[in-house]
This record gives structure tokens, sequence and C-alpha cells, in this order.
């Protein structure tokens, strides 16, 4: 197994690892472990705080974005792919009915041995909500960047959003019922 690793180490190019997405977050991880270089870019005096300001107006617009993004792929409605009626049913099974089961499981487990806040209900909905939801709007973004399988990324958001009024209704109702219980 670890023949196998370094393998795959060896023959993968650092620029492959290093994209902008993976460098961002070792810089953020970096400006805020790092005392002195935080206070130069967050708080009211801070020289770069201009920085911060920026990202945050872009972080304000990033959700209507999306929505666009969305509408956009999902105006056409299911497109043909090749992915064949069986794995397409599959898919929107394994993501919204099994891995829902899952979620349970993990927030179960990990609250009976104490790995979450004692009490706050809301935290523990939210941790069971995530696991509930469509696959990422990005998914399609990504696969029409890449020029890959978009006419398949499409028609599964598509069939993932249409199914997922239905289990994020019940989903919803039995983490209601669940969580009453605990208090």
């Amino acid at each position: 197994m670890v023949r196998r690793i370094r393998i795959v180490a060896e023959k993968t190019p650092l620029l492959h690892i290093l994209q902008p997405p993976t460098f961002a977050t070792l810089l953020a991880f970096f400006v805020g472990m790092v005392p002195p270089v935080k206070s130069v870019v967050y708080g009211d005096d801070a020289p770069l705080s201009f920085i911060t300001d920026s990202l945050e107006i872009l972080a304000g617009a990033m959700v209507p974005s999306v929505m666009l993004v969305l509408g956009g792929m999902l105006a056409e409605g299911p497109t043909e792919s090749r992915l064949g009626i069986r794995t397409t049913i599959g898919i929107v099974v394994a993501r919204l009915l099994v891995l829902p089961m899952v979620g349970m499981a993990v927030v179960y487990l990990a609250d009976k041995s104490k790995f979450l806040i004692p009490g706050d209900q809301m935290y523990r909905f939210v941790l069971l909500l995530q696991y509930t939801t469509p696959s990422a709007i990005l998914l399609g973004a990504v696969a029409s960047l890449r020029g890959y399988a978009v006419r398949e990324a499409s028609a599964l958001l598509f069939w993932q959003h249409v199914f997922a009024v239905f289990s994020l209704a019940i989903y919803v109702i039995i983490y209601f019922k669940m969580l009453l219980s605990y208090v």
C-alpha cells in the first residue's frame, strides 16, 4: 500500500497539487495562524484591510451568482446523457436516500462519543441537513470548465433537485422528530 502511495506521489506533478484553491487555503491558514501577519490583513486599522473588504463584497455576490449558474444548467431540463436511466436513478437514490441515513448514523455516533456540542440541537440539525442536500451546484460549473461530462452533470443536477423537494421534506420531518426526542 505504501509503495502505491509513493508511486502516485512521484508521478503527480507539484503543479497539479498546488492549484489556486489549495494555495489559497494554505495562505489563509498561514495568515490566520501568524498573529503579526493577521494584524496586517484583519482589523479596522490594518494596512491591507481593503483585501478583506473586497472579499466580503465578493462573498455577498456568491450565492446569487451560483443560483444563476444553477438556473442556466437546469433551464434546458434533463438533457440526454450517456449515463443511462439506471445509473442516474442509482446516483439519485444514493445521494438523496442512502447518504442521509449514513449521516444520521455518523451524527448519532459523534453525539454518543461526546464529539458534538452538548445540548445544541440546531448544530445537530445543520450537521444532518448537510447530508440531505443535492450535489453541489459547482459540480456543473467544474464539468463545464473542464469540458467533460457537462450533459451528465446537468442531468444529475436536474433530477437531484427535482427529487430533493420530496426527500428534503421527508428528512427534515425525521430530523425534527429525532432532535425533539433528545430534548
